[in-house]
């Protein structure tokens, strides 16, 4: 072995070769000057056969995407064609080299990636337009559900109430449960159907100006009567708002509010409520990577924290709070209740441009925060 030759360096011809990728060396006026042994083995033609001819003739969008390529210094996937049947597709990229007016073109053949993608894309559209066929279907049917499961929970209460007579301890146990199922059942489904409209793009938001200070408290005080009818304690403050005025949709933020609430309302017998709604500290903004340097961008959002010191999740619920079909070892009602209003609500949030986590500890409950802006973006 020539020991002085590992220390030669590398003739262009050899750095040619040893790219991973197909290069060719196309001239200004989109012939292919040069090319390398892998983009040969990508093409199948022989090298012959492609030195001299147009760049257009193999790689679909020719000296325009070249152009485009080079201007913008991005990659592309096109086309290329082949001696085989049929064409293959490859990732492409282009740098000009102006001194001796060439372009240096690498090519990545990702047929097999790009067909697999394609597929998955497919599949996936299929899926979700069976699933929104089936939301469109419920939600449209949810009318003549809700009118049946009424009429059990209004003949069952006026059974209790003494309309077919007095009845004796068993059949006024039997009513009683029949009407409570018939309640829960009516709360669950229309949690439920409220997620399918969200989730399937049916619900339509209608922006206009209002002051969420004003609606947050008129929202507050219905639930502060209904909290204490369970002796519970509620307490709301939303004194932190340096700006109140808001143009999203006023509708969207009460229902999401109060299914927040109503998960409380619904299934906690001991513990405290709050409610704390006002522009963030800019701290919280900047840890959230949204730029402010100044207190004027603070009143651009709104910071939504609700919590329940008598509501505890466990982490694997918390892990996968915003995805109601997650199966986990969980059966409890509460605990699936309250994952279907969260991700009924973060629907919401998210498509209104906001954010919204969850925390849940033993010693301290679950306390749900929400990021909106205040303006529509």
């Amino acid at each position: 072995m020539n020991l002085f030759s590992l220390f030669n360096k590398p003739k262009k011809e050899d750095i040619f070769e040893i790219f991973p990728d197909g290069i060719l060396v196309v001239s200004m006026d989109g012939k292919i000057l040069d090319i390398n042994n892998k983009a040969v083995k990508i093409l199948g033609f022989n090298k012959l056969e492609i030195i001299g001819s147009y760049f257009s003739q193999f790689i679909q969008g020719g000296s325009v995407l070249l152009n485009k390529l080079v201007q913008t210094g991005t990659a592309s996937i096109t086309k290329a064609a082949t001696n085989k049947k049929e064409d293959i597709f490859v990732e492409v990229t282009a740098a000009k080299n102006e001194e001796f007016e060439k372009v240096y073109v690498s090519i990545r053949d990702i047929t097999a990636n790009y067909k697999m993608q394609n597929m998955i894309n497919g599949e996936y559209e299929i899926a979700k337009k069976i699933i929104d066929e089936k939301n469109a279907f419920l939600t449209n049917a949810s009318g003549e559900i809700f009118s049946l499961i009424n009429s059990v929970t209004n003949f069952s209460k006026a059974l209790n109430d003494g309309v077919g007579g007095e009845l004796n301890d068993k059949a006024s146990k039997y009513v009683s449960i029949i009407n409570k199922n018939s309640n829960d059942l009516s709360y669950d489904l229309t949690l439920l159907f409220k997620y399918f409209e969200v989730e399937s793009n049916l619900y339509e938001y209608e922006y206009r100006n209002f002051d969420l200070a004003d609606l947050l408290t008129s929202i507050a005080k219905n639930y502060e009567i209904l909290f204490a009818k369970k002796k519970l304690n509620f307490t709301y403050d939303f004194s932190s708002f340096l700006t109140r005025s808001s143009s999203l949709d006023p509708t969207a933020i009460e229902a999401f509010v109060k299914a927040i609430l109503d998960i409380s309302l619904k299934s906690t017998d001991i513990g405290t409520i709050s409610m704390n709604v006002g522009n963030p500290p800019i701290e919280f903004l900047q840890n959230k990577n949204i730029e402010a340097e100044d207190e004027n961008v603070k009143k651009q959002y709104a910071l939504f924290e609700i919590k329940d010191s008598g509501l505890v999740m466990p982490q694997t619920a918390i892990e996968n709070i915003f995805n109601p079909y997650f199966m986990d070892s969980s059966t409890n009602k509460k605990v699936l209740n309250a994952k279907l209003a969260y991700s009924y609500c973060y629907k919401h949030v998210k498509n209104l441009k906001g954010d919204m986590w969850v925390y849940s500890k033993p010693s301290q409950g679950t306390m749900a925060c929400i990021l909106l802006p205040m303006e529509k973006i």
